[in-house]
């Protein structure tokens, strides 16, 4: 089998290098990119460079391979569709999955259609400023109100949280809402959560619809941009209701694939989705080293493998990886560390939060945990301090 990555960044990098590993099944795998030079380039993967915008390119690159898969759903998916074609031999990516995934509030009414457990949420439309009462309405009924741009918004950009004990200021609600609405991006008011943790569920499902998913993780945040992904300890019961609102959701949007479900917990030990990923996740990198296959093998075999073989999908007892993000105040180009335990992404610059590595760690016991995690946070303080020299 043949298959094509559209887009070279550090995901179409890691699925090209599961292309590799996946020999007995899979040629490595070529990579549709705007620009020749990009992380998957440095790793040694083929490139053709074209834009998805390029529809001649783009229907050539895909008429080349058997089936294809995005590193980001923030594409032109008419375009992807119209220059697959129908009637192809294999799967392709659920272009129905990245249309609900590229809009946060048609991800919000599908929760919602579906009977999966979310937040309440309202959209805001341009009337809404002709009052503000509205606002300091829904922010004293729901204790709190986070708003959000539908589009376009990832790693906590196009959000702003208004908790329950900040006063509102209408100037910096109407600021936010017309910068939405000027790049084409609907407004949507959601209940503010004062969630205990958040934790994320990496699943997978085959052609077929056979389905398995990963442990449980946790996670925590900087910024908006996942920091920390760890072992979800004590969390069976929340484990098996992840996966079944992931089962749903791999079903109705007939996903292919690997895909990741994020969530919050609440105070009372309860799951609310947040969002979902219609591909390779940030938060599934630990399954690199603590699972049998990893995330990108796993997401390559569901194109051919009809049943999964459930042993894929087993981890060790711990497991922590922590990603190494741009320095506040550091902007511009970067090295690549002498640490041989980081996976680097051979990004040429850097700039604050932006994803240029990280680090696994994994352990055969479950009390191993805390001293992963610090000695995860240790190495990433070390790598903060080399950035200085």
């Amino acid at each position: 089998m043949k298959f094509g990555i559209l887009g070279g960044g550090q995901l179409g990098r890691m699925l090209w290098e599961a292309s590799c590993q996946l020999v007995m099944d899979l040629r490595p795998s070529p990579v549709y990119n705007a620009e020749a030079v990009c992380p998957a380039s440095h790793a040694g993967a083929s490139i053709v460079v074209g834009s998805v915008s390029e529809s001649e390119k783009l229907k050539n690159f895909l008429s080349t391979v058997d089936s294809f898969s995005i590193e980001s759903e923030f594409l032109d998916v008419d375009a992807i569709e119209n220059a697959w074609g129908r009637g192809r031999q294999f799967s392709a990516p659920s272009f129905t999955g990245l249309r609900i995934a590229q809009d946060k509030l048609e991800q919000k009414k599908f929760f919602a259609q579906n009977s999966l457990p979310t937040s309440q949420f309202v959209e805001i439309t341009a009337g809404d400023f002709e009052s503000f009462e509205k606002f300091k309405a829904l922010h004293k009924e729901w204790q709190g109100l986070v708003l959000k741009k539908a589009r376009m918004g990832y790693d906590g950009k196009g959000n702003l949280v208004l908790p329950p004990n900040e006063d509102l200021n209408f100037q910096t609600i109407e600021a936010f809402c017309k910068i939405a609405f000027a790049a084409n991006s609907r407004v949507y008011a959601e209940q503010f959560v004062p969630f205990t943790k958040e934790v994320a569920l990496v699943s997978c499902r085959s052609f077929a619809g056979d389905f398995g998913h990963y442990p449980l993780i946790e996670t925590q945040q900087k910024k908006g941009v996942c920091f920390l992904a760890v072992t979800a300890l004590n969390e069976e019961k929340n484990e098996k209701k992840a996966a079944e609102i992931a089962y749903v959701i791999a079903t109705k949007l007939k996903m292919l694939g690997t895909f990741a479900v994020e969530f919050f917990v609440t105070s009372k030990g309860e799951l609310l989705v947040n969002e979902m990923a219609p591909r390779v996740h940030n938060s599934g990198h630990f399954t690199q080293r603590a699972a049998r296959s990893s995330q990108f093998q796993m997401h390559l075999k569901s194109y051919w493998q009809k049943k999964f073989d459930r042993e894929d999908f087993d981890c060790t007892k711990a497991f922590a990886m922590v990603n190494l993000l741009g320095p506040e105040g550091l902007k511009g180009p970067v090295l690549k560390p002498k640490n041989s335990r980081i996976y680097w992404y051979d990004k040429e610059m850097t700039s604050p939060g932006r994803k240029l590595g990280h680090i696994i760690s994994s352990g055969a016991q479950a009390g191993e945990l805390p001293q992963l995690i610090d000695n995860l946070k240790v190495a990433e303080q070390q790598w903060q301090e080399s950035l200085k020299a």
